[in-house]
Parts: structure tokens; C-alpha cells; sequence
């Protein structure tokens, strides 16, 4: 009989031992949400959920719905270009296996100088743009043409006027590419995915180097990975680590 005790004893600390590890900050839980306009009814095209505290997000339905798993310790925000951004936390809360939440989402209003505003562009337009990017052609030396007018062959190659079009249309290349890297980070510092500021944008655009078949054929999820690895890289160069 104390031996029988003592099990039902042992058993009983066993079950609440997984009881409290269960309940623990590390412990994963599924948040499903549901966003929802105050004024009128929208489609959430481009909205983002993070795990602030992992450093990761996912994309949610253009209906507003989401559903992302992480820690129970985790920060989550919630953020649709052009409204305030939302904070979840369960940490202090009770331990559930899934937290349902509605999430009334606010537009962002300013009061200020008239001043000019460039609107952010939504990941399905700077992807769009990704996709066509494209260098103006200049006539360039072939055997063909080499062989059948030699003049305008050497013309095309060694005169400084082909070789400066040559120079602006590459010049044009670049700072067509460069430009939409600038939207995409404008849209990364406005989710919050990245914490750049204003004055170090082209640095971090150089440092980038983002080669320009990737910028045209990579996912959003590849691209903002890629991205915020190397903003992580740039940010302890800066600190001199």
C-alpha cells in the first residue's frame, strides 16, 4: 500500500510538471486572426504578420484572415500599408493551444505642413516591376555585322559616342534597379521587418549589390530573408563588430 502511495505520488508531480512546461513562455501556440477595417470593407492584399521576437513573418489572406504559430513568449505585430500597426502578446495570459482574435484596424491619419507624400507601392506592384526590368538597347558589335560593314563594326565599338550611349544606357539599368530596391525597402521599414534609416538608404542599397536576376525572379518571402540577413550583416559592420 506505500508503495502504491508513493507511485500515484510520483505520477501526480509528473503530470504537473508537463502541466507547467506546457504553460511555459516557450512553449508554441497558434494564433488564427481575423482583420477588419473600422470605416468600410477592404481587401488585405498586402498584409504582413511578424514574430517580432523571431525575426520572421508570413503573408495573410487578402480577405484578412491569418494564422501563424510561435512561442507563447513572442511579440506578433500585425501591419497593412497605410494603417496603424497592431501588437499581439499572450505571454501573460493563460496557455491555450489557439488564441482566436478579431483585429479592427485603424487608417493612419497625419496633421501637418502641406508637404509632398510618395505613396508606398504594394508588394504586387514592385513585384510586377521586379519582373520587368529591362536595359534600353544599344547596337553592339556581331560577327555579322562585323563582316558585312566592318566601318560601322569599329564605329559601334570603339567611338566615344557609342561608348558613352553604351555607358548611360547601363547607367539607366542600374538606377532603374536601384529605385525599385528603394520601394521595397520603404515598404520593409514601414512593416517594421527592418530598422533603416533615411540617411543610410543608399548605403544599404550599394552594400546590397542585389544581383538582377534574383531581384526579378525571387519570391517576396526570398527576397525580405535575404534582405533582412543582410541588413543584419550591415547593421554589425556599422557597430564594428
Amino acid at each position: 500500500m506505500k508503495h502504491l502511495f508513493s507511485f500515484l505520488l510520483i505520477a501526480i508531480c509528473a503530470l504537473g510538471a508537463n502541466a507547467q512546461t506546457l504553460t511555459a513562455d516557450d512553449s508554441l501556440i497558434t494564433i488564427r486572426g481575423r482583420v477588419i477595417d473600422t470605416l468600410t470593407t477592404v481587401g488585405f492584399y498586402n498584409m504582413m504578420v511578424v514574430n517580432k521576437t523571431a525575426g520572421k513573418g508570413i503573408f495573410g489572406d487578402y480577405r484578412g484572415t491569418f494564422e501563424i504559430t510561435v512561442k507563447k513568449s513572442d511579440l506578433v505585430a500585425v501591419s497593412v500599408v497605410g494603417y496603424q500597426t497592431v501588437s499581439l502578446s499572450y505571454k501573460e495570459v493563460a496557455y491555450k493551444p489557439v488564441y482566436d482574435v478579431t483585429i479592427y484596424l485603424k487608417m493612419l491619419s497625419y496633421t501637418s505642413d502641406v508637404v509632398e507624400i510618395t505613396p508606398l507601392k504594394t508588394l504586387e506592384e514592385l513585384q510586377e516591376e521586379r519582373a520587368n526590368i529591362a536595359k534600353r538597347e544599344v547596337p553592339t558589335v556581331t560577327v555579322a555585322n562585323a563582316f558585312e560593314s566592318p566601318i560601322t563594326a569599329l564605329y559601334v565599338a570603339f567611338s566615344k559616342r557609342e561608348k558613352t550611349k553604351r555607358f548611360v544606357a547601363d547607367m539607366e539599368y542600374e538606377d532603374q534597379q536601384n529605385d525599385i530596391v528603394r520601394e521595397i525597402l520603404r515598404v520593409y521599414v514601414h512593416n517594421e521587418i527592418i530598422d533603416l534609416s533615411e540617411d543610410e538608404f543608399e548605403e544599404f542599397v550599394n552594400f546590397l549589390n542585389l544581383n538582377t536576376e534574383f531581384l526579378m525572379t525571387a519570391s517576396d518571402y526570398e527576397l525580405i530573408t535575404y534582405i533582412k540577413d543582410k541588413f543584419e550583416h550591415f547593421q554589425r559592420i556599422k557597430e564594428g563588430y
